[in-house]
């Protein structure tokens, strides 16, 4: 009784030592807002470009852009970008250009993030030298996705200008260029024959495309023979092909030929009367014989059987009886 306890004590003890230990759970990779900006200030450092400035207002549109983005379960630019920012207080009210770069991923690093902002458009706040502000943002939804937005922009007045909210410094001198903003992606309507073609506008990326119009990057490639993801400005993409018409035949009905009815002709058909002789038969022996009644000759035959068995029963049982 007493090992038995021991034995308790230590199975006890070693439960307990397991549970104690800290459990490993896989999780998700994701990128912190501060991350991203490191990521446009090392670009911009290695490319001799001064960082950008990080920036309160800016943090705040894109934390709001990215809740908004997971909110429609739609990982696409929701266009407006400058408005939004300038609306925010992002320059006091004087001219405001920015640039958006967004992305989705349930699990991402940063190295992840910079192969997708490679092209020349997501590239504008790391070589671009009049961008002077940035913020960052980054939200996670229920279904695990992490929605990232990055937010670059500069006053584009042709002074120097306070900016509220900025962590330090002020904006240069803007060179206020005609610069195009990112646009957001309108669904075409369908054409007469049910094509659907949309024609690629600034800041359009293939993605963003395929997920405003439900379809996926792979059908848009070989819809247009793509070969690579490199989409430009003008660009007119089939999105959908018309449908392909099914051809139902057409019965024709052919005409029936009228039947013509025989008519009957009268026939005279003359009936010629031959008259044939019945040949007499002779009399036989049985005609000779004179006739007698059915019924008296059944009941003579009747009365010579039951004659014939009366001599049968005293033949057989009554003589015998006698003798004795």
């Amino acid at each position: 009784m007493r090992r038995f306890f021991i034995l308790f004590i230590r199975v006890a003890l070693l439960g307990g030592l397991l549970l104690s230990l800290p459990q490993g759970t896989a999780q998700a990779a994701t990128v912190s807002p501060g991350e991203l900006i490191n990521l446009v200030n090392g670009l911009r450092a290695a490319n001799g470009l001064p960082a950008l400035i990080e920036d309160a207002i800016l943090d705040g549109t894109a934390y709001a852009t990215a809740q908004a983005m997971a909110a429609n379960g739609v990982c696409a630019h929701i266009g407006g970008a400058r408005e939004r920012i300038r609306a925010a207080g992002f320059g006091g009210g004087a001219v405001v250009f920015a640039t958006e770069n967004m992305a989705c991923a349930v699990s991402a690093t940063i190295s992840d993030i910079q192969s997708w902002w490679s092209d020349s458009l997501h590239m504008m706040p790391m070589n671009e030298a009049r961008y002077t502000h940035v913020g960052a943002g980054a939200y996670t939804a229920s279904n695990g996705t992490t929605y990232y937005v990055l937010h670059a922009a500069y006053v584009g007045d042709g002074g120097s200008a306070s900016l509220p909210g900025s962590t330090g410094g002020s904006a240069g001198q803007g060179q206020n260029p005609a610069e195009p903003l990112v646009e957001p992606v309108v669904t075409s309507t369908p054409q007469a024959d049910g094509t659907i073609v949309h024609t690629v506008q600034y800041g359009q990326a293939l993605d963003t495309i395929a997920t405003w119009y439900g379809v996926t990057i792979a059908e848009i490639k070989a819809l247009n023979h793509m070969t690579s993801n490199t989409i430009y400005v003008g660009d007119n993409l089939i999105i959908k092909i018309a449908p392909t018409a099914t051809i139902t035949p057409t019965r024709t009905l052919t005409p029936r030929q009228p039947t013509r009815t025989p008519s009957m002709t009268p026939t005279l058909t003359k009936t010629v009367m031959v008259s044939t002789p019945t040949p007499t038969r002779a009399p036989g022996l049985l005609d000779t014989l004179p006739k007698i009644d059915r019924q008296w000759l059944g009941f003579g035959l009747l009365l010579v059987s039951a004659a014939g068995l009366l001599l049968v029963l005293y033949f057989l049982f009554i003589r015998p009886r006698f003798k004795k």
